[in-house]
């Protein structure tokens, strides 16, 4: 990754004078000590290094006593997240193992650690050794050779002082960078900085954060592969992997038995927000001046453009524009209603004529309250009403139908999968810098990011952390810019963020999402192996829903102009506003 521009110093006064203040409490402590022979010591020589701001009312592990000499140093470890709430051993000789490990989770690096964990895990990449050596061997600069060997023997006073010497180095520059293979996808792993407790995320500078000379703490993941041997797909939640459900993308990931998988763009009320293809249906409703990413499979092919369209029908009393998607039209406007997204046309208006369109002919005409509003798996179902009803007389059974869609685009024409988000970022080389009716707190402060974007020949999904003082800040808009640069990306736009953005490889979280678990979300995308049908595991074909309860998989109230309220907000509106 390139070295971007330096930034200013970031720390407040009052930061620096609480760092000074700690690092004087914990000399008094050690003014009676010889070594850091036991894991408090250790704990409290590497607060003193890290020179961490000390805070009280924190909570002490069951085995540390309020009395202990460390309790106070202990209990703001535990309160920054640096350490757990579980029996911490104080006064236990601590070994080169656990001293390597308390140097790293004190650096803000246990997500990392977990990480190897999970690599020993897999069959093709566990082996022998310690994976938590592993770790701190790769980190530039490493910890000391001389250490990662023997974890079980017992930490000497100069291995004690080998291993503050390499935190101290770490404070003032720390990367990793780590690329493993999978099925023909790439996973890159970047993490740099170390922890920044209490230190205010004031506003950034601007530029490239990459290895910048303040290396504040930054996680960037991403996988990339080459359209010729993965396919990308859209995967909503639910039993059949259908429906306005929501599921953590673990399970929708592991339902199809994907080599990863990555949140989407922006979504309301459990819908998608903005435009979206699904298989060469349309899902969402587009969104004025709103990029997208669009793709073929068949084609290996990837387009990056504005997302708006006019999407409607050719009657014979002329073309009739869809207003709505999968939910029921107001007043003289019509709806469209894809399979893959919902089952059926849950709360129907009673006044609405109900075309079922299958193989590109009209099946179906009937009053809405006559039927039971299925979506058939091999075509669509349109609801319309007043003026737009008027458009479909003559429509009759045996007619030919076709979706016409004018894109803004015209590449899109060429495209079955599609997704509207935003801003984009990168295109054609160049940075973009149209906010695309974004608000300024979604452009200019940090958050977590999820990208999309290609090198020229494969396809990349990137999720940068945030919300995190101790693992990763986030990134700006364009702070986003600049790490999908540096990862040589020549297009790139912004999906959706905040607690939604999480990458799964091989089944496995590869980030950290700032809600602290998982977010459910109603669809995700996947990298499946080319060619590989979308056949969700342990659930029956998808021609058997037609007995299923409705109301579990459609029911999604009336129609509702407050989504088009919500669409100046980056995140999803419901729940990505903390």
């Amino acid at each position: 990754m390139e070295t971007g521009k330096r930034y200013t110093k970031l720390f407040t006064f009052s930061a620096i004078f609480a760092r000074i203040a700690a690092a004087l409490f914990i000399l008094i402590i050690f003014q009676n000590s010889t070594c850091a022979a036991t894991r408090a010591e250790f704990l409290g020589a590497l607060f003193s290094e890290l020179r961490y701001p000390m805070i009280d009312g924190s909570p002490l592990p069951a085995d540390v006593p309020p009395s202990h000499k460390f309790a106070k140093i202990i209990g703001a470890s535990v309160k920054y997240g640096l350490i757990p709430k579980a029996p911490f051993s104080p006064d236990t000789q601590i070994d080169r193992h656990g001293a390597v490990k308390l140097a790293i989770m004190m650096m803000g690096w246990g997500f990392e650690a977990s990480l190897y964990e999970s690599f020993e895990r897999l069959p093709d990449l566990g082996g022998s050794g310690d994976p938590l050596f592993f770790l701190a061997s790769e980190m530039n600069p490493a910890a000391p050779k001389a250490l990662l060997v023997d974890g079980d023997m017992i930490l000497s006073d100069s291995g004690r002082d080998s291993l503050l010497s390499w935190v101290r180095n770490c404070v003032k520059m720390v990367r990793w960078n780590r690329v493993l293979s999978y099925g023909g996808v790439d996973l890159v792993i970047y993490r740099q900085g170390v922890a920044m407790p209490g230190v205010p995320n004031n506003s950034p500078k601007g530029g490239n954060p990459i290895a910048s000379p303040l290396c504040e703490p930054l996680f960037v993941v991403a996988i990339a592969a080459n359209p010729s041997v993965v396919d990308a797909r859209i995967a909503f939640a639910g039993p059949l992997g259908i429906g306005a459900g929501r599921a953590l993308i673990t399970e929708i990931s592991n339902t199809y038995d994907a080599i990863a998988a990555v949140n989407g763009g922006f979504f309301a009320e459990g819908r998608p927000l903005g435009t979206m293809l699904l298989d060469g249906l349309h899902a969402g409703k587009p969104l004025s001046g709103r990029s997208a990413v669009g793709w073929d499979n068949a084609g290996n092919l990837l387009v990056f453009g504005r997302g708006s369209a006019r999407i409607g029908v050719m009657t014979p009393r002329g073309f009739m524009e869809f207003s709505k998607f999968n939910v029921p039209p107001p007043p003289g406007e019509a709806a469209l209603y894809s399979p893959g997204v919902m089952i059926s046309a849950a709360g129907a208006p009673l006044d609405a004529l109900e075309i079922v369109v299958q193989s590109g002919i009209v099946t179906v005409r009937r009053e809405a309250r006559e039927g039971n509003h299925m979506i058939p798996k091999d075509g669509f179902l349109i609801l319309a009403r007043g003026a737009s009803r008027a458009l479909l007389d003559g429509l009759e059974p045996g007619a030919p139908v076709n979706i016409t869609t004018d894109w803004e685009t015209p590449a899109f024409s060429d495209c079955t999968n599609l997704i509207q988000a935003g801003p984009m970022l990168i295109q054609n080389g160049l940075f973009i810098n149209n906010p695309e009716t974004f608000k300024p707190d979604i452009l200019d402060k940090r958050h977590p990011r999820t990208i999309m974007g290609s090198d020229g020949s494969r396809t990349f999904w990137v999720v940068v952390d945030g919300r995190n003082s101790i693992h990763s800040r986030g990134a700006t808009i364009e702070e986003t810019r600049w790490i999908a640069k540096s990862l040589g990306l020549i297009n790139a736009i912004n999906l959706d963020g905040g607690g939604s953005s999480q990458l799964i490889w091989r089944g496995v979280m590869m980030n950290w999402p700032s809600d602290g678990k998982e977010r459910p979300l109603p669809y995700a995308l996947l990298m499946m192996p080319k060619g590989t049908l979308m056949i969700p595991r342990n659930a029956p074909a998808y021609g058997g829903y037609e007995n299923l309860d409705q109301g579990e998989y459609g029911e999604w109230g009336p129609a509702t102009d407050a989504v088009d309220a919500l669409i100046m907000d980056t995140y999803n509106p419901m729940n990505d506003v903390d």
